[in-house]
């Protein structure tokens, strides 16, 4: 069971796997504390925020669960074709929901004295953020694949470019040949007069 996780995980993209590394720093974001006064802290759960945690939670289970369900056998919550614009809308709207959590925070912290925003805030916003930045990588990606494909048969081969040589493609005749090398010069050693 795990070493087929293992060879799904190095077989997946680099945006993949960016993408899942930011689902799990917000993740872990939640959990450390958000705002700190004299005598409390709290997390991406409580405070007057405690909904917006809530839902961004359940956003990014279920973003992760996308590829994490499949992986270890369980069942396929959305389809291929659909998978990159559920990320797209499920990680921006996490964003939208923790920057609207953070200026609320940050104007509480400014009203009452000895509250401060603590790191957990920050990590949320930057797992989120960066969730957000290669899930529409991702769907541009795909987005470019669709409109490829579109122009291609699918009983043609696809060309693939052919790496560059010294050599002159099949098309373009070869140069000319160089000239001749001209005939060598006579010069006289002594000149007569006649």
């Amino acid at each position: 069971m795990f070493e087929k996780f293992f060879r799904v995980l190095k077989a997946m993209e680099l945006e993949e796997k960016v993408l899942h590394v930011g689902v799990v720093l917000c993740l872990t974001g939640l959990f450390f504390p958000w705002l700190n006064d004299s005598t409390q802290q709290w997390n991406g759960f409580g405070y007057h925020t405690g909904y917006i945690g809530h839902v961004s939670f359940f956003f990014l289970i279920v973003i992760f669960s996308i590829t994490a369900s499949p992986l270890f056998g369980g069942p396929i919550i959305v389809r291929r074709q659909n998978r990159h614009i559920v990320r797209l809308l499920l990680s921006c709207g996490t964003l939208l929901l923790l920057l609207s959590a953070f200026t609320v925070l940050f104007r509480v912290s400014n009203e009452l004295h000895g509250i401060e925003i603590r790191f957990g805030m920050h990590l949320a916003l930057i797992g989120s953020a960066l969730s957000s930045l290669y899930a529409f990588l991702k769907y541009q990606e795909e987005k470019r694949m669709q409109a490829q494909a579109l122009f291609h048969h699918p009983d043609q081969p696809v060309m693939k470019p052919k790496p560059k040589t010294d050599t002159f493609p099949d098309d373009r005749p070869p140069p000319p040949p160089p000239p001749p090398p001209p005939p060598p010069e006579e010069h006289a050693l002594f000149t007569t007069r006649s």
